[in-house]
């Protein structure tokens, strides 16, 4: 700008006159723009560790010959450079990728993630209704007799707080939250849900964007590293954390669902919650949303009391994911690794037969 106000008045005055006024450097006013590409123009060869110089077409056939003629390579242009400097050339990664780039040698990008993600626009979810709104999360649960970590899966309705589905597991892959989401499908039979999760690797796998999208779930994810997006999970597992695992001390996998499927059906039934205005889930479902087509199963009310045969606690164990069938039961607990249940499945099996 300084410059063309330089170009129009140097006829009236002199061109330092004007440099001072502007408080512009003489020497700028002689720059002549060429109107190509800025820098200095790229190498034509390249110099070897015994002083000979290579034309760069050289240096590319040998990449071809030498560097991606080798069975099974597919090196990207770091890589390469390393073999180049093998060879005896003086080069480093800067130009390799010029070269490569220009013979179209380079790798195409690997995509990470083929589905964009929707991410959560608000924190805190409001209006929701029954079944409208779920949120999911894992815990880990450590089993005291097994000396090693088990993953509580539990999915809650924003709503009522309701804990729809729930699965402890010693392994949980996306397979197996595939199967706790297809039991609170089975169980409400709901048109539409959003679900709402982290950047798990059980999350964001494709089977399940896939199950979703099948089954009308939107799902939506939080933010790295800000679980107050999921705060409706958080405080579920919080409490957990209070009122089982600092309590009990596990023996087996089994004996910890056989606590959580107590604690979940006295925490749906029973337990008040502040945001529900000191009244339980369940109470709070069926006097707020009394209209409203979805209800609480009837499969989750129930609990464990003393007293109860080992078959019962079989039946009820099967339910703690979803209703399955008997050969789909069977299945499912085969997968456990636990004698317990084997024999216990086992004898269920030849009483049933027998009757």
């Amino acid at each position: 700008m300084k410059r063309e106000i330089v170009s129009e008045f140097e006829r009236f005055t002199t061109k330092k006159q004007l440099c001072q006024w502007l408080n512009l450097q003489r020497s700028s006013c002689y720059y002549k723009p060429s109107g190509g590409r800025r820098g200095a123009n790229p190498s034509t060869h390249t110099m070897t560790r015994d002083g000979q110089a290579i034309s760069n077409e050289q240096v590319v056939e040998t990449l071809i010959s030498e560097v991606f003629g080798q069975e099974f390579n597919l090196y990207g242009y770091q890589l390469s450079t390393e073999e180049l400097k093998a060879m005896g050339y003086v080069i480093n990664h800067k130009k390799t990728y010029r070269l490569m780039k220009d013979n179209g040698l380079l790798l195409g990008k690997v995509p990470r993630n083929r589905f964009p993600r929707q991410w959560v626009k608000w924190r805190r979810i409001k209006d929701a209704r029954p079944l409208e709104h779920l949120c999911m999360d894992i815990k880990y649960v450590y089993i005291h007799g097994a000396k090693r970590n088990a993953y509580l899966l539990a999915i809650i309705d924003v709503a009522t707080r309701y804990v729809v589905g729930w699965s402890l597991r010693f392994t949980m892959k996306h397979t197996d939250v595939i199967l706790c989401l297809h039991g609170v499908m089975q169980g409400y039979k709901a048109k539409h849900i959003m679900l709402r999760t982290d950047n798990g690797s059980q999350f964001i796998a494709h089977g399940l964007r896939n199950f979703c999208k099948n089954n009308g779930i939107t799902q939506e994810f939080t933010h790295v590293a800000t679980p107050e997006e999921n705060s409706y999970v958080e405080s579920l597992f919080s409490q957990v954390e209070k009122e089982v695992i600092q309590c009990y001390e596990f023996d087996s996998l089994y004996h910890a669902r056989d606590i959580f499927q107590r604690y979940f059906n006295w925490h749906n039934s029973k337990k008040r919650r502040h945001a529900l205005g000191r009244i339980s889930p369940a109470e709070y479902w069926n006097k707020v949303f009394h209209l409203h087509p979805v209800k609480p199963p009837a499969a989750l009310s129930g609990e464990f009391v003393k007293g109860d045969d080992t078959n019962k606690k079989i039946n009820n164990l099967s339910s703690l994911v979803l209703p399955l069938t008997n050969s789909q039961r069977g299945l499912s607990l085969l997968n456990q690794d636990d004698n317990e249940i084997l024999l216990n499945l086992f004898q269920e099996s030849v009483q049933r037969i027998g009757g």
